[in-house]
């Protein structure tokens, strides 16, 4: 079953995130703020992260962050899993930062990429003047 940003095979969901709108910190907020009631819908988080793209990619390209989760129960699993998957985005929600301090954390991401450009830089210039 194809959902907006994820999918239900069988027993299993999967969610996607990119990090360009969302850290791994945000997915594990949104998870931790209903795990209990995932808990006792009888479905199992396996875990998060950062996919990591096949071959040269940019440097700073968004990539996709996969969250796992599993229903042990007995019964209809796509309807657990969809209800979990809606339960989720809630906790995406109800964890996000007031728009003023999402500003300041993109400002400082953008700040931290500058300076590792500027490392790159640097370690470029080093390297042809060897």
């Amino acid at each position: 079953m194809e959902l907006p940003y994820g999918e239900i095979e069988g027993k299993r969901l999967v969610m996607r995130f990119s990090t360009a709108d969302y850290s791994i910190a945000t997915v594990f907020m949104a998870v931790r703020e209903h795990l209990d009631m995932l808990g006792e819908m009888g479905i199992i988080f396996y875990g998060a992260a950062t996919e990591i793209p096949p071959g040269h990619t940019p440097v700073f390209k968004p990539v996709d962050i996969k969250a796992i989760f599993e229903y042990t129960g007995g019964g209809d699993a796509p309807k657990y899993l969809s209800r979990a998957y809606e339960i989720i985005w809630e906790g995406i929600v109800h964890t996000f930062p007031q728009e003023e301090e999402w500003a300041l954390a993109k400002k400082s991401y953008a700040e931290f990429i500058r300076a590792q450009a500027e490392l790159l830089r640097a370690r470029m210039e080093t390297t042809r003047g060897e």
